[in-house]
């Protein structure tokens, strides 16, 4: 079987078809001598050091076995194989996509309709490359334009067996490098699951997000190896390893992602998320956003944990992306601003970066580069009880030390400002917007943070590596004295923290 499907392999490779084969000839590689023809065991639930914000629900053991049928020959599609052995076992059974087969999936799989199942993948499966067929029937789940494969839902769904699913992302990267405006399919749609989990598994090349979880709840990532650059001069783009959207008590956990987005990012309305023991490399951080992109509409993001992360080679450690009050555009392809909502207890704890340029980036102009129109209309969305510790590590040298600092605060009653006096020289510098802000504590507070930090890098480096812990800290004295002082006076929102330097330590 895994010899047909080698052999079948190379005769595309010789022919017009462009797929991505490095993920099978990685597959095929990995495989033991002896293929195992046995279901796997689930694997056990374990969450160290955090367990999840809720109890998650039981699954029972299951008692029927199906074995999945294919082709085995890398060019026909197995979708009606897979969809027989799932209904066939749904409902308390065990499905099993053999170690050593392959599985080609050309039809977008609607997999809503699971209940008490087990999906164990040792195989390998790929999607294939029909550009023109998956932009007219990928699933269309509506936040940005995102598109899955499939969506992957019911109650009580496992899914594990340490096989790969391939997206065959090369040829999507080389078409949105021609036109921005293709929907390119989510490699993971889990749509509407409550309870479950999916672990020990290989995601490779996906066209743009890994995955998306929506309108879940009660489910667990563990164990998931993620990864898949471009193989031309066309970027990977837009390849972040977990988005969840609309959904809560989720745990993202124990897992390796190498990509060119985010790592992981929280849209609109999740909430009881818990992250915990991830390797990011190359990509944009763990991010809260972006938020209040739609008009009209309302974004939370509350109780989020992060912990025991590590973070290389990435633009960002901690973010926060919330767009402004007014319209903007972050690209052709990504357009928002004035949607109303909240971010509250986000817990960033126990991580060590290493070339990351912003160690910790706060933003409520995301889109938007026109800084006077961002302080017009600020944003509508509040952030508060934002708690960061244990960061460690070092920045890149893209950016001097400390160069940038910015703060924004706002206060509905009043178009007061106070802009403290920068100075161009000094390593560090207040830029645009400009401070608007009612409170007297709160000024006072702000200018002394400036003297502070001015003071701090014309100092000995251990100066300046301190400098982060207590910007933090003043920024978190302004916020409770902004509650002191009312609902109607200045509220922190944004604040931007840049440092560079290569070898020089965040704390």
């Amino acid at each position: 079987m895994l010899l047909n499907g080698y052999i079948a392999a190379l005769l595309l490779l010789c022919s017009t078809v462009s797929a991505t084969w490095t993920a099978y000839k990685e597959y095929i590689s990995t495989l033991p001598k002896h293929l195992s023809k046995r279901p796997s065991p689930r694997p056990e639930s374990s969450f160290n050091p955090n367990e999840p914000w809720k109890p998650l629900p039981p699954s029972p053991p299951r008692h029927k076995t199906c074995y999945v049928k294919s082709h085995d020959d890398l060019k026909t599609d197995d979708s009606k194989y897979i969809l027989n052995a799932l209904h066939e076992c749904n409902n308390g059974g065990h499905v099993v996509f053999p170690q050593g087969t392959t599985y080609v999936v050309g039809t977008a799989l609607d997999l809503q309709f699971l209940k008490h199942i087990d999906i164990d993948i040792q195989a390998y499966i790929q999607f294939t490359n029909d550009t023109t067929y998956w932009q007219s029937h990928a699933f269309n789940q509506t936040f940005q334009n995102a598109t899955t494969f499939f969506q992957l839902g019911g109650t009580d769904v496992n899914i594990y067996g340490g096989g790969m699913l391939d997206g065959n992302g090369q040829v999507w990267y080389d078409l949105y490098a021609e036109d921005i405006y293709i929907l390119r399919p989510i490699l993971v749609g889990v749509i509407g699951l409550h309870g479950g989990s999916i672990s020990n598994l290989r995601w490779r090349y996906s066209p743009q997000w890994y995955s998306l979880t929506a309108t879940s709840t009660d489910v667990v990532f563990s164990g998931i190896d993620v990864s898949g650059y471009s193989q031309s001069e066309n970027e990977a783009k837009n390849t972040d390893g977990w988005d969840t959207y609309r959904s809560s008590n989720i745990v993202i956990q124990d897992s390796v992602i190498n990509n060119g987005d985010d790592c992981v990012s929280f849209k609109p309305n999740s909430t009881e998320i818990l992250v915990q023991n991830l390797q990011c490399n190359g990509s944009h951080g763990i991010s809260v956003g972006s938020l209040g992109q739609y008009v009209g509409e309302t974004d939370i993001v509350e109780n989020v944990l992060v912990q025991n992360i590590t973070m290389s080679n990435a633009s960002d450690m901690a973010r926060i992306k919330v767009w402004p009050g007014s319209a903007a555009a972050l690209s052709g392809d990504l357009q928002g601003g004035g949607g109303t909502g909240r971010v509250s207890n986000i817990i960033y704890t126990d991580m060590t970066i290493s070339n990351v340029d912003y160690a910790v980036e706060v933003t409520q102009c995301y889109g938007q580069k026109n800084f006077t129109l961002c302080n017009e209309y600020p944003s509508k969305l509040s952030i508060e009880g934002v708690k960061i510790s244990g960061l460690k590590g070092s920045t890149s040298a893209k950016y001097e030390p400390m160069k940038i600092l910015t703060i924004l605060l706002k206060s509905p009653n009043t178009r007061e400002s106070v802009s403290p006096s920068a100075n161009p020289a000094a390593a560090y510098s207040f830029c645009a917007p400009i401070a608007m802000i009612q409170s007297t504590a709160i000024k006072d507070q702000l200018n002394a943070l400036h003297k502070h930090i001015i003071a701090a890098a014309t100092k000995s480096p251990e100066k300046k590596q301190r400098t982060m812990a207590t910007m933090l800290t003043a920024v978190a004295q302004m916020g409770r004295s902004s509650e002191r002082d009312g609902p109607d006076d200045a509220m922190v929102v944004l604040v931007r923290f840049l440092f560079g330097g290569g070898s020089r330590n965040v704390l």
